[in-house]
């Protein structure tokens, strides 16, 4: 089942039993959860969340016991990894949940969420059969413009088609393997909204919140690099122009990934642990994490070679003709090879 028609469904009052979500949109499952607050009353008894580990009689319990002065009862649980290596610790609670599956109370609607992609074993399986996976994608083109258009009708501004592309383009939440979430879309149009004093949104009204986008784009352009993904990289890179990106600031930011980069891997092969590496590289833990994913590519040397190529273009860039464009296509091709 896809998410628009569970939502139609859950909003309708038309669920009931076992739903696993198989979700790339962390922002669509708080929607649901969101919703759920909406349409129970009696939340102390017909709304029960669980969060992390627990046990199979304490989940039982929830579904078993009839809701208080309304027809249905919710049951969320959340904070769990179903995961390929994770969906072992909860292997007892599973099996028993996929056999009652077969026979779920239809007065109550019991929704799972993972923190990471649930695996296709077992339980998944059980749940295909018995129950209900319901497949939550990023959105796509269209998607993104309706979902964006709607959030500024529900605050009661207008905005045209054109300056909707305009924030879409800005942000690369339509790249393959982007890291940009719904949160981040959503934080910067109710910056925009919050800012607008007027019913009509306006381009100057959207112009300062979408500067900001270029911090989120750059981690997307130097995934790609770093992952030697040059296809992607390109066409980041050429979003971003087209977007009127500044290419010479993207090309700073480079320098500074690059270097993040470069100390990780030598104080990683050094044996120093993640607290002093945050310290000496002036990195917090997001960055450090995405860091350690990225220099498993890359050999202490090449990552030195690609710093001294950056020096290089520095350099050139205060000497003579330069097209920076041109540059962060070679130096994208060079990091590839």
């Amino acid at each position: 089942m896809k998410y628009i028609d569970f939502f139609k469904n859950f909003s309708g009052l038309k669920t009931s039993g076992i739903y696993l979500f198989d979700s790339k949109e962390e922002y669509l499952n708080t929607t649901i959860i969101e919703e759920a607050e909406r349409l129970i009353n009696i939340k102390d008894f017909n709304l029960i969340k669980i969060k992390g580990e627990t046990d199979f009689d304490t989940i039982k319990n929830t579904y078993e016991t009839y809701p208080v002065m309304e027809d249905r009862k919710i049951i969320i649980w959340q904070n769990i990894d179903l995961s390929k290596d994770g969906v072992k610790n909860y292997k007892e609670i599973l099996d028993k949940l996929g056999e009652d599956a077969k026979d779920f109370p239809p007065c109550a609607s019991f929704l799972i969420f993972s923190d990471t992609k649930p695996f296709k074993g077992k339980f998944y399986k059980e749940i295909a059969k018995n129950g209900t996976i319901v497949e939550i994608d990023r959105l796509n083109n269209n998607e993104l413009r309706s979902f964006i258009g709607r959030r500024f009708i529900k605050n009661n501004k207008k905005i045209s088609n054109k300056y909707i592309d305009e924030i879409i383009n800005r942000f690369s939440y339509l790249s393959y393997n982007s890291e940009i979430d719904l949160f981040e879309i959503v934080n910067s149009v109710d910056k925009i909204i919050s800012n607008s004093n007027d019913e009509i949104i306006k381009k100057e009204d959207i112009d300062d919140q979408l500067d900001q986008v270029l911090n989120l784009n750059i981690f997307n352009l130097t995934d790609a690099i770093a992952s030697k993904n040059i296809k992607e990289a390109l066409k980041t890179l050429l979003l971003m122009e087209k977007s009127g990106e500044d290419l010479f600031m993207i090309y700073h930011m480079l320098i500074r990934q690059f270097r993040i980069l470069t100390a990780v891997k030598s104080l990683t092969e050094a044996n120093f642990n993640d607290s002093f590496i945050m310290k000496a590289s002036q990195i917090g833990s997001f960055e450090l994490r995405k860091a350690k994913a990225n220099i498993r590519n890359y050999s202490l040397d090449e990552l030195i070679d690609i710093n001294e190529r950056l020096m290089d273009m520095e350099i050139r860039s205060k000497s003579e003709a330069f097209d920076m464009k041109d540059e962060l296509m070679k130096l994208i091709a060079f990091v590839g090879i």
